[in-house]
């Protein structure tokens, strides 16, 4: 997946806002079609995404100098205390309020933005979803014949007047928008790295589907399920047309694609025997196994370093564990050697606390976060190794850490991913955490599409650039659909009874 969790961004100058040229929903234009994408804070059911006056962070993936040390978040991550349209949906509440872009927010409900949007906006949001006729009043600045003026637009929310913000409404929404965006063949629009990243967005819309399914073969979901699954078992191990080495780089990152796929296709295997052969979860699972570096550890593919002279990431390598965590508690013969090789890398990798760091390269071990180590610990709990000293130390830090979402690297989107799951996985105090923190940004993300928006991050901001906006909507939908559907006692369906339960040899 093209960069997904590279460690490289170029510092890209700040433009002012007047500057963006296309008023094209969700990410102010594409790429492939000449423009730019930007790094925008989205405001909820509102349908409007904006910056921080006068600053237009740019999104597009940068390929200059190697980052080791991620950026640590500063403060509370409150958001701006102002926050200027950039773009509006089409069916945007606020522009049918009078919102326009230009406006500057700087309050809800009557009150300033003193500390930050961000609280303020979720919590005026979730207070209007919770009437049956909610309102939030937004405190707006505007230009007026060359003068500046004071407004208070009134936008209606659409409430469910059920006394609570809820999921299960969230997630039913997300799936339907992820089903209306899957393509004739199963798959979804190549966004980022090709097939490849077509096959890892498809394998997070497949779990979130399957996750609502009480039978995978029937339902709401049976047809979307079932083109995931075939577009994952002729994709997964397909090359891209596009050259793997270029300019004497190696480019090849298909074992993200890999990873997911095989966690998708094992969890299926779990809910419905006859959908997916263990012969083809073993198919895949020896081809990821085979593509262990030496060390232990995962690359982005195989082929040797990339272009920025390096190999392991242990993001990936923490993915390929929950992978083959999946596959061996559906019944796949799995490696237990190989596997275990891959998890003492994790932990050369780690400091004391258990959290796993980037890799073992110099500078990179020890940086310990919340993403990395839930993902290897869920693989570490189905693969049998749940009560090694490292897989404890694992689980107490991810007990520690479950909320510190913001403190991963790279791609927020996968941190969430993964911690969302393990918190589910563990359950009870964990998860309250988590979702906690994780609230805010959740009603924040929602669209009156049903889609769920990747947002700015101190690291996105400060590098210029945000590799979630580049994968895209889907992408980001997926994930926060999955993180809702694991969740079993919250959500539609019953949840990852692979993923977060534990090994047959564990029962």
């Amino acid at each position: 997946m093209a960069r997904l969790q590279c460690t490289v961004f170029l510092s890209l100058a700040l433009l002012a806002a007047s500057a963006c040229a296309q008023d094209v929903w969700p990410f102010g234009g594409s790429r492939r079609a000449g423009g730019r994408e930007l790094d925008l804070w989205n405001l909820g059911l509102l349908g409007v995404k904006a910056c921080e006056p006068g600053k237009m962070p740019a999104s597009g993936e940068s390929t200059g100098a190697r980052r080791i040390t991620p950026a640590k978040s500063a403060g509370a991550d409150n958001g701006p205390r102002a926050l200027e349209v950039v773009l509006l949906h089409p069916e945007s509440p606020a522009a049918k309020a009078g919102l326009v872009v230009g406006d500057v927010v700087r309050g809800v409900q009557g009150a300033s933005f003193e500390e930050g949007a961000l609280a303020p906006l979720a919590a005026a949001l979730d207070k209007a979803e919770r009437a049956e006729k909610g309102l939030v009043i937004l405190q707006v600045r505007r230009m007026v014949k060359g003068r500046e003026e004071s407004v208070s637009l009134k936008v209606p929310v659409r409430g469910s007047a059920k006394g609570s913000f809820e999921h299960k409404a969230v997630q039913r929404t997300a799936l339907a928008f992820l089903a209306q965006r899957q393509a004739g063949d199963g798959g979804f629009a190549e966004t980022l790295s090709g097939k490849n990243g077509a096959v890892v967005q498809t394998a997070l819309a497949g779990l979130a589907w399957l996750a609502a399914s009480e039978d995978p073969k029937r339902g709401s979901w049976a047809e979307s399920i079932n083109g995931a699954r075939g577009f994952i078992l002729r994709h997964a191990l397909t090359p891209d047309e596009a050259p793997r080495i270029r300019n004497g780089a190696n480019w090849d990152q298909s074992t993200w694609g890999l990873a997911h796929g095989l966690i998708f296709l094992s969890e299926l295997r779990q809910r419905s025997r006859t959908s997916v052969p263990t012969g083809e979860l073993e198919r895949l699972a020896r081809v990821l196994q085979e593509r262990m570096e030496a060390s232990g550890g995962y690359a982005h593919g195989p082929g040797g370093k990339n272009a920025l002279d390096y190999l392991e990431l242990n993001i990936l390598s923490a993915a390929v564990l929950s992978a083959l965590g999946v596959a061996h508690a559906a019944g796949a013969e799995v490696d237990l050697v190989r596997a275990r090789k891959v998890l003492d890398y994790c932990e050369a990798s780690a400091s004391g606390d258990g959290g796993v760091g980037y890799s073992t390269g110099a500078g990179q071990k020890g940086q310990g976060n919340i993403g990395r180590t839930a993902a290897a610990l869920l693989g570490a709990r189905t693969l049998g190794f749940a009560e090694t000293p490292f897989a404890l130390r694992m689980k107490s830090y991810v007990e520690r850490n479950a909320a510190d979402v913001l403190g991963g690297h790279a791609s927020l989107m996968q941190h969430v991913l993964f911690s969302g799951v393990a918190a589910a996985a563990l359950g009870a105090e964990p998860l309250k955490r988590w979702w906690e923190r994780a609230e805010r940004d959740l009603i924040l993300a929602r669209t009156p599409d049903g889609s769920l928006q990747p947002r700015p991050w101190h690291e996105s901001l400060s590098m210029g650039s945000n590799s979630d906006v580049s994968v895209g909507e889907v992408w980001s939908t997926a994930c926060w659909a999955v993180v809702l559907g694991a969740d079993a006692k919250r959500s539609l369906g019953p949840g990852f009874p692979g993923w977060c339960g534990i090994s047959a040899a564990q029962r």
